[in-house]
């Protein structure tokens, strides 16, 4: 039998549609924070590379996308009335949405071959 909890995190829809309503109920300084956290720990991982860093360096900059596309879509919704900074804006939130996907599936597929180790035949 499904637990309630599952049951409701399933209501809620998709990952994606999760995601988006998790960005807008974020304050900006939070949504500033995971950008800013993200991007530098992305940042600091690819230049130290302690062990595992491929993984750590992805799941870091899906954060920091995070915090970009709710950034970026609170501007959207402002520049509602000028037409090419709302095209400008709606365009970036769909290149951060993209690259933190990626990002995402990056991770899981270092992380799972990272963790698998050196294959010999």
């Amino acid at each position: 039998m499904m637990k309630e909890a599952n049951r409701d995190v399933l209501d809620q829809g998709s990952l994606p549609e999760m995601l988006a309503h998790r960005a807008r109920q974020a304050s900006d300084r939070r949504l500033a924070l995971d950008a800013a956290l993200g991007l530098i720990a992305a940042a600091s991982f690819a230049v130290l590379r302690p062990p595992l860093w491929i993984p750590l360096t992805a799941l870091a900059f899906c954060l920091g996308a995070f915090g970009a596309w709710g950034i970026l879509d609170r501007e959207l919704v402002d520049s509602a009335g000028a037409a090419p900074r709302a095209r400008f804006f709606g365009w970036a939130r769909g290149v951060v949405a993209v690259l933190g996907g990626a990002a995402a599936v990056f991770f899981g597929v270092s992380l799972f071959f990272a963790l698998l180790g050196p294959i010999r035949s």
